[in-house]
């Protein structure tokens, strides 16, 4: 099917993440867990930490870069 866009920024959001930090994309967040991202659409650290694959560190690290992309994505949209 069509790609997802929230997905696609979330793609996007996460590169730049990876760059920062010096590391692969994979090791900020496998593309499963950005697609369980773009499905929950969440809007709290407590709801993105549900999703299969954001553990405590990454929460922590990434959470309030990957909350953001999703609200600005929902913003987007409207």
């Amino acid at each position: 099917g069509p790609a997802d866009p929230l997905f696609e920024a979330l793609r996007s959001r996460r590169r730049e993440l990876a760059a920062e930090a010096g590391v692969p994309p994979y090791v900020v967040f496998h593309d499963s867990t950005l697609r369980g991202i773009a499905e929950a659409r969440p809007g709290s650290l407590s709801e993105l930490a549900r999703v299969q694959g954001v553990g405590e560190a990454k929460l922590k690290r990434y959470g309030e870069a990957m909350l953001a992309t999703v609200a600005g994505y929902e913003e987007a949209a409207e």
